[in-house]
């Protein structure tokens, strides 16, 4: 429990890697890897390349979390901007009812209540525009960091079935989704 509160403590610091940093360091690593020679292959040690695979897999979930957090923030300050609209709506039709009883002035209250409802319903929608930018702008680059994950293991398995001369069926069959 306390390695998972030190890791929290981590991610949240601004100096923590992110998990795209974290699956650089992984390439470095392997990128670095002492080549065998007159073959693709290399040497790489065993243990740095699983713990930085751990690392990865570990921090992982935390920034997931992070960004659900940000956006049940956003969903709070949407439906904050709603209940404001609701609020705003609703004292704007107390305020026409009012201003109805006096003849004089309806045609008034009627332009300053559509007024009310169009800003707050601007407000909301820059509200969920702001929030969806950001929430696509997150999955983009969890999208990028689990794009650059497969690829990498996919060539890491199509070297080893190379370096191993793997059955081809065994390898389609190993790669096949659900597999």
């Amino acid at each position: 429990m306390s390695d998972r509160t030190t890791t929290t403590a981590r991610t949240t610091s601004p100096a923590a890697p992110t998990s795209e940093e974290r699956l650089a360091k992984l390439r470095e690593i392997i990128l670095a890897a002492r080549a065998m020679p007159m073959s693709a292959s290399c040497v790489i040690n065993r243990g740095d390349v699983l713990s930085a695979i751990d690392e990865v897999i570990d921090h992982l979930p935390d920034e997931l979390g992070d960004a659900q957090r940000v956006i049940d923030r956003s969903s709070a300050k949407i439906a904050e901007g709603e209940a404001e609209r609701e609020r705003l709506v609703a004292e704007a039709k107390n305020e026409v009812a009012r201003l109805a009883r006096e003849s004089e002035i309806v045609k008034s209250a009627e332009g300053k209540a559509a007024q009310i409802i169009a800003d707050a319903e601007q407000e909301a929608a820059a509200l969920r525009k702001e929030t969806d930018l950001f929430i696509d702008s997150r999955m983009a680059s969890f999208e990028s960091v689990l794009h650059k994950t497969s690829s990498q293991v996919r060539t890491a398995r199509a070297r080893l079935a190379e370096r191993s001369n793997l059955d081809p069926s065994r390898k389609t069959a190993a790669g096949a989704p659900g597999a």
